[in-house]
């Protein structure tokens, strides 16, 4: 077998390779929903493998489509469903292996212009696309399909595979990384001898067609922008989160991390062209960041919390490349035929591991939960005191109703009303009368119905000190008195004087 047989096994394995901003931050409130308060939130999930969970087993027969398998290698335990199981949402699970921007859908009528031909790269649709899945099915439906004005929670992770990173994977696999070896992709199929991938992706000079940053600038952010327009036209009631991508490649990688693609979990590519698919990951994870600002959604990073769980690692989130030469009918099980059945290559390659998708599941279920809350600014407030109220998570503009609650009995604070991001901030007067002691402040959405509460002590006006009032009015006569009779013995002091 050439050594070419090697090259394309990523690529069929719809490999996406893609991570998060290393200065990113999720932008989310610090005080979660109390526990329950999501229960039955209508969640649609939209994305790509990273966010369909391709590799871990069972899969999915029933969503997006049914299907045994359906062809996207949906995992019944991605991390949107472990999200909606943890916080009680109601999912619709839209994701799907491979899919890229169009799959998921732009705003009617919007098109985009294709990138320039350059090899490997693929061409990008320049609409709406249904998806044709790994095992040929296409898709019944436009992932976007899903969203409507009663979705309350929308997650979406999209755009590697516009950029086309398994393709650019494909094209970095080598043999060896002696002085003499060369990616085998580009030598042998396209006639390009550079000693790295990143000579080739990487010099919008001698190959611009193929720079990377390039088409990220001119094709990829301007599609990923078009998707968060679709979800904010569709889904307008949503708080919607942008799900980063975690850190496949390091930044400081050497040709140390290499080894061959014939052996287990394989990691096929130079040292230079790990650094630089760490820097291209750092360019596509700007434009989803720099895409979720502007439309007014959350970012939700993970490069931090995966910078030591790399493909170089020693405990690796993410699944190296394993494939083996085939002489039967069929594949093993969990492995696609790849060459005619000539390769078998395992599900999963460059994708999280267990560790991976469930670090995923628990950076995004804190995000969705810190974004539906209502908080006091001040922890303690005494009858009589105002303080601030801030809430998020209810529709743009609706009006919330605040309120005390102290078991059955319910104290109205003033209404509040939700700005664009569904968020809000009012300062209330604790009403006299009010009850006292521990207590729940409240919010309620007049449209949304959504109800999200947090606790609250308030205290009696003076009890709040600490001191017995009594002492001090005493005290506070006393000194009038003293001051009254001081005041007359000097009047009298001062009458009897004789004149001049």
């Amino acid at each position: 077998m050439r050594r070419a047989s090697w090259v394309p096994l990523l690529a069929l394995a719809a490999v996406l390779v893609a991570s998060a901003s290393a200065t990113a931050t999720a932008t989310t409130p610090a005080t979660a929903a109390q526990p329950g308060g999501l229960d039955g939130l209508e969640y649609v999930a939209l994305g790509d493998s990273y966010s369909a969970g391709f590799g871990l087993e069972p899969y999915s027969t029933t969503t997006p489509f049914a299907g045994d398998p359906n062809g996207c290698y949906q995992s019944q335990n991605d991390y949107p469903s472990r999200v909606a199981a943890s916080l009680g949402l109601s999912i619709t699970d839209q994701t799907c292996s491979g899919a890229v921007t169009a799959n998921i859908g732009y705003p009617t009528g919007v098109t985009f212009t294709n990138p320039p031909a350059a090899q490997p790269l693929p061409a990008l649709a320049t609409g709406d696309e249904l998806q044709v899945t790994l095992a040929g099915l296409t898709v019944p439906e436009l992932q976007k399909a899903g969203l409507s004005a009663s979705t309350d929670v929308v997650t979406v992770g999209i755009g590697g595979n516009d950029l086309g990173f398994s393709h650019i994977a494909e094209a970095c696999i080598r043999t060896g990384v002696d002085p003499t070896s060369e990616p085998v992709y580009l030598a042998l199929e396209l006639g390009i001898n550079v000693p790295n991938c990143a000579d080739y992706f990487g010099d919008p000079t001698t190959y611009p067609t193929a720079d990377l940053f390039t088409r990220m600038t001119d094709a990829v952010a301007p599609r990923i922008d078009g998707v968060l327009d679709a979800i904010a036209d569709l889904a307008p009631n949503a708080q919607v989160f942008v799900v980063g991508y975690p850190m496949v490649t390091p930044a400081d990688a050497t040709d140390a991390c290499f080894t061959a693609p014939t052996t287990p979990n394989s990691v096929p590519f130079s040292g230079t062209d790990l650094e630089f698919i760490h820097s291209v990951e750092i360019a596509l994870d700007g434009a989803l960041q720099a895409g979720a600002e502007a439309h007014g959604f959350h970012f939700v990073t993970s490069w931090a919390s995966s910078a030591n769980n790399t493909l170089c690692s020693a405990d690796p989130w993410i699944w190296g490349l394993t494939a083996y030469e085939n002489d039967q009918p069929t594949c093993g099980a969990n492995y696609l035929p790849v060459l005619n059945g000539e390769i078998c290559v395992e599900l999963g390659a460059l994708h999280p591991t267990e560790d991976g998708i469930a670090n995923l599941a628990a950076l995004t279920t804190a995000a969705v939960d810190s974004a539906f809350f209502v908080e006091s600014a001040s922890a303690s407030v005494a009858v009589g005191a105002s303080t601030g109220i801030r809430g998020g998570g209810f529709q743009p503009g609706e009006t919330v109703t605040l309120q005390l609650v102290s078991g059955s009995r319910v104290v109205e604070l003033g209404t509040a009303t939700a700005d664009a991001q569904g968020s809000f901030s009012q300062s209330v007067t604790i009403p006299v009368g009010s009850p006292t002691g521990a207590v729940t402040v409240r919010g309620v959405g007049a449209e949304s119905a959504r109800s999200f509460s947090s606790p609250l002590q308030v205290s009696a006006a003076l009890a709040a000190t600490g001191v017995d009032a009594a002492p001090l009015l005493w005290a506070a006569a006393g000194l009038l008195l003293a001051g009254g009779l001081a005041l007359a013995a000097a009047r009298k002091r001062v009458s009897g004087r004789p004149n001049g």
